[in-house]
This record gives structure tokens, sequence and C-alpha cells, in this order.
């Protein structure tokens, strides 16, 4: 497809609404008025297929917001799981010099809860 540049005006009012919509969905101003555009002439044309694309734009940006999301609170998940287990074992050796026999009992029983709690969501999933 070959681009052609276009230099517009718009009043103010207008320009207002294309940088807040850029700023609600996360996109360069130059972005939002190109989706304004889109949508528009999609609108006089009756086009569904640009107005398909938009949706599933939008879809794609919710679920990348989300997974971002979901990256953060997992990374924090295992800071915390790490934290546990370090405060555990260090507990559990304050009054034992047996560290390998403390640790296989640790690992032990932290399989045995890692396999309950995946046992327990593939439970809730099915």
């Amino acid at each position: 497809m070959n681009r052609i540049k276009l230099s517009i005006r718009i009043p103010a009012e207008q320009e207002t609404l294309i940088r807040h919509i850029a700023k609600v969905r996360g996109m360069t101003r130059y972005q939002a008025l190109l989706r304004v555009l889109e949508t528009g002439l999609a609108s006089i044309t009756g086009g569904a297929q640009v107005r398909s694309q938009l949706a599933s734009d939008e879809a794609i940006a919710a679920i990348e917001s989300r997974l971002a999301i979901i990256e953060s609170l997992t990374d924090r998940s295992l800071f915390t799981a790490s934290a546990a287990y370090a405060y555990s074992r260090r507990a559990a050796l304050r009054n034992d010099s047996d560290a390998d026999r403390i640790d296989a009992a640790t690992s032990d029983a932290a399989q045995a809860a890692y396999k309950r709690q995946r046992a327990l969501a593939a439970e809730a999933l099915s």
C-alpha cells in the first residue's frame, strides 16, 4: 500500500478529542488521527472489514496489556516463593547441622505443595 502525506487543519475541539482518544488508548496523536480517519471512511463507505480490523487491533492491545500485568504478577509470585524458601531454609538450619537432610525434606514438601496446587488449578479449569 502506497502512503500519501496529507496536511489537514481541524478545529481545536476535534484536536482535543483526538488527543484524548490517543491518551486513553495509549497511542500517539497521529495514530489516533489515523484511526479516526479510517473509522470515518469505513462508516461512510459501510466497510465492515475496517471496523473488524480496528476491533481486532483493540482486542490484541487489551490482551497485551493484561499479559504484561500477569507477567509482573508471576514474577512477583516467584520472588515471594523464593524468599519464603530462603527464610524457611535458614530457620530450619538454625538448630540443625544436617543441611542435606533439611534440604531434602524442604524440597519434598515444596514439591508436594506444588503438585497439590497444580491439581487444584487443573480441576478448576475442567
